[in-house]
């Protein structure tokens, strides 16, 4: 008798990866109702496992936990690299990479070891035919070059991020913006020089972190550390990388044979009039403005009064020119710190006052519909958002013109992209100090009135086209993993 295929997808609870993962099982459970589906993760995971999945628990911290955890030991206050939310410079630049290489390992080794050994343990109960494991997740890169077995990446990330290193005539050195670096893509010749320290300095600080050491020093008696550098220096001949991306997406670059381009992964969504009718009536009112700073990023008072000062500004310049119509805000904000939003006389409140008397801004802390549903209600005409990747490819297939603030690291090539591909603006590029209203609502305008916007929203259209004709990444994904699965 055959032995049923079965596919283990091992990834943490951080929604942005967790929905390509969720998305792509089902493509591979609607494709091939015989293979068995196996979905191994953290504590947190709270949401629907697809149909005739069975589900298991990795014992151990959720990697943003462990992030969390690790820089308010380090810090004594706030859960993220403050390197990270200041300015590019010499100086914050080398401090940030640094603190990326935390955030890439922020395990101690003791957690590390439980990760990787629940992990195993998984792995040797189900005896998949193919492990799909997050590019990200070095516990479960780690249990899958130790067992030796067949294993495929999966990732939300670009080309760029696996591709970068074997471009021809080193270009990664020259020509791809380093880590932090806020260098506009291609490097000016004059940057070229600090760009590649900056590139070189990234990979010597995520080889020396302490904390990596700690970490391997722990699983000397099990094992040899693997983390997402592996898979650009010593990635197994059979293992490929999966992302949820198209080479149109991207910088220009040469995909090497084991870089899948499958075009954006992202999970059908429940129409907004399903899932908050109200929210769906109010859309339908006016033009909308979409600010959601993702599941993670929480934002300053100082940083949430500036992006008010700056949404105050375009709704008064969009104001007017009567025949564009009513102009809103729909605003996810996650706070840092306690400070109100609606209170009379507070910050925000006095900036915003009168829009919210004419039910013009909405704040909320959650929105219960999906981003691409709100993305696709026909109604909003820019996404603001922290450069995230999931966040960057649904304003893409949705065709809506993208103001970037990033956030960290990948976050800045995310701005590089829109502007580069003509689709949207870095919203803080010359701010020299944290946020400037002014410079981001110049950037909103830019995409939304005038000469330069019709230019926007053809490349959005034409992207969106790309996207349309590509089919669904999740299928594409999973006709890649069926096909490994027969090898």
């Amino acid at each position: 008798m055959l032995r049923p295929k079965r596919v283990l997808f091992i990834t943490d609870v951080e929604p942005g990866e967790l929905n390509v993962f969720l998305a792509t099982a089902q493509s591979v459970r609607d494709a091939d109702i015989t293979v068995e589906i196996h979905l191994a993760t953290p504590p947190g995971f709270d949401d629907e496992v697809p149909a005739g999945a069975t589900y298991h628990q990795i014992n151990g911290l959720p990697m943003m936990q462990a992030v969390e955890d690790h820089f308010n030991r380090k810090q004594n206050g706030p859960t993220f690299p403050l390197s990270f939310i200041r300015p590019p410079g010499f100086s914050n630049t080398r401090k940030a990479i640094k603190d990326a290489a935390a955030v890439h390992m922020p395990y101690t080794g003791r957690q590390m070891v439980d990760l990787f050994a629940s992990i195993v343990n998984i792995i040797r109960g189900v005896q998949p035919t193919l492990v799909v494991v997050n590019s990200f997740m070095a516990a479960g890169l780690t249990a899958c070059y130790h067992l030796d077995v067949k294993f495929v990446c999966l990732s939300p990330k670009s080309i760029k991020d696996f591709a970068a290193s074997e471009q021809p005539r080193g270009a990664r050195l020259w020509k791809f913006p380093a880590l932090f670096s806020g260098f506009p893509y291609p490097v000016p010749w004059h940057k070229a020089l600090l760009n590649a320290y900056y590139v070189n300095f990234t990979t010597k600080a995520f080889k020396k972190d302490p904390q990596r050491k700690d970490v391997q020093s722990y699983l000397t008696a099990h094992t040899v550390l693997r983390t997402p550098m592996d898979l650009i220096r010593r990635r197994p001949d059979n293992v490929k990388i999966l992302v949820a991306s198209l080479p149109q997406l991207d910088f220009p670059l040469k995909i090497p044979p084991h870089v899948v381009a499958c075009g954006p992964i992202i999970r059908h969504p429940v129409s907004v009039w399903v899932s908050e009718p109200d929210l769906a009536e109010w859309l339908a009112e006016g033009r909308t403005i979409y600010v959601n700073m993702g599941s993670v990023i929480k934002m300053t008072e100082d940083q949430a009064v500036e992006l008010a000062k700056a949404l105050k500004i375009v709704i008064n310049e969009l104001d007017k020119q009567v025949e564009k119509g009513r102009l809103q805000v729909l605003w996810k904000l996650r706070k840092y710190g306690a400070y109100s939003v609606f209170l009379p006389g507070c910050r925000i409140e006095q900036v915003l006052c009168q829009a919210f008397q004419q039910d013009r801004v909405r704040v909320k802390e959650w929105i219960q519909a999906d981003p691409l549903a709100v993305l696709r209600s026909g109604s909003v005409v820019c996404s603001i958002h922290h450069g995230g990747a999931n966040s960057y490819n649904e304003a893409v297939v949705a065709g809506v013109p993208q103001v970037i603030i990033p956030a960290w690291t990948d976050c800045y090539d995310y701005a590089q992209r829109a502007e580069f591909l003509g689709i949207g603006r870095w919203g803080t590029r010359n701010t020299k100090n944290g946020w400037s209203a002014r410079e981001l609502s110049t950037k909103i305008l830019q995409v939304l009135v005038g000469q330069a916007s019709v230019a926007v929203k053809k490349r959005c259209n034409v992207l969106k086209q790309i996207c349309e004709f590509s089919g669904s990444g999740a299928d594409f994904a999973a006709l890649t993993i069926l096909r490994e699965c027969e090898q």
